[in-house]
């Protein structure tokens, strides 16, 4: 299993987790809760409903994270195959979009993959192929005007972002826009395959401060990588698995996150993951 998976674990039947990334302890998943009966549960607020014993330091992440072990699965929920379950429920506008952009594989994941979807909801879905040609054909179709954003979904970001950094920011977005006015959120992974633990990072401290992104080529993808520079620690590493800070363009930016070291590659990198932050200065054209 890697990101965008399902699970249950026994004794604990009513919790439906949700797998994060890719690099996974040898006993378990990296997990957090996704659904408690049919309330969905917010990324911020994972942490009140896992149970203190899931906790674990894992080196891979640099931190403590919940892990669900493999030993206790009692379900699991392939997103490739809930799309094919659900094909004829989908929008057929978002049908269409997916054989353009033409990816060898497609999950669903969110609302719609447990039918909990209303008028409002966005198709969620996660792809994988010629990453860089998808995120290109997808920006063509924006430039053909056949993508664009078609209602304020500030709500969803608001408890990170504000309204300003919002309005900066939607127009230019095409991973969490709208095609033919249906909403959609499309997150293009770099492999659809979970390895053993082998990263290594240590926490050094929080980090707030001016940014200047000056290399965005893989903001597309889930993570998002970014080049920045910073006043405190020179040319460093954004990295962001939240979908609203994917896609950002060159410019200055002010970050509150954590600051991490790479204890492999030697590099220092920093992320806005962990109730953190990044509202935009100046971009760019």
């Amino acid at each position: 299993m890697f990101e965008g998976w399902y699970a249950k674990v026994k004794n604990f039947e009513d919790i439906l987790w949700i797998i994060k990334g890719y690099e996974h302890p040898e006993n378990g998943y990296i997990a957090i809760p996704y659904l408690i009966g049919k309330k969905k549960i917010s990324s911020n607020d994972f942490i009140k409903y896992t149970p203190r014993n899931f906790i674990k330091y894992l080196d891979c992440v640099g931190r403590d994270v919940p892990v669900i072990l493999k030993e206790s699965i009692i379900e699991s929920y392939d997103p490739h195959e809930i799309f094919i379950n659900k094909y004829m429920n989908l929008p057929q506008k978002i049908l269409e979009l997916i054989d353009v952009i033409n990816p060898s594989y497609v999950g669903l994941i969110g609302s719609y993959a447990f039918g909990l979807e209303n008028i409002n909801s966005d198709v969620d879905l996660t792809v994988f192929g010629d990453n860089r040609k998808i995120y290109e054909k997808l920006k063509e179709l924006r430039n053909n005007g056949l993508i664009k954003n078609c209602s304020n979904r500030y709500n969803k970001v608001s408890n990170t972002m504000s309204q300003k950094a919002y309005l900066m920011l939607s127009n230019r977005r095409v991973l969490d826009s709208c095609y033919l006015n249906i909403p959609y959120t499309i997150r293009i992974l770099r492999q659809i395959e979970s390895k053993k633990c082998y990263s290594m990072y240590s926490n050094i401290s929080s980090y707030k401060g001016l940014i200047e992104i000056y290399d965005n080529d893989e903001s597309y993808l889930v993570p998002s990588f970014y080049k920045v520079k910073s006043i405190d620690y020179g040319n460093i590493e954004l990295v962001t698995w939240h979908t609203r800070y994917s896609e950002l363009p060159l410019g200055k930016y002010y970050f509150d996150g954590t600051l991490q070291r790479d204890e492999i590659k030697h590099k220092i990198i920093i992320s806005p993951d962990l109730g953190g932050k990044i509202e935009p200065i100046e971009i760019w054209p």
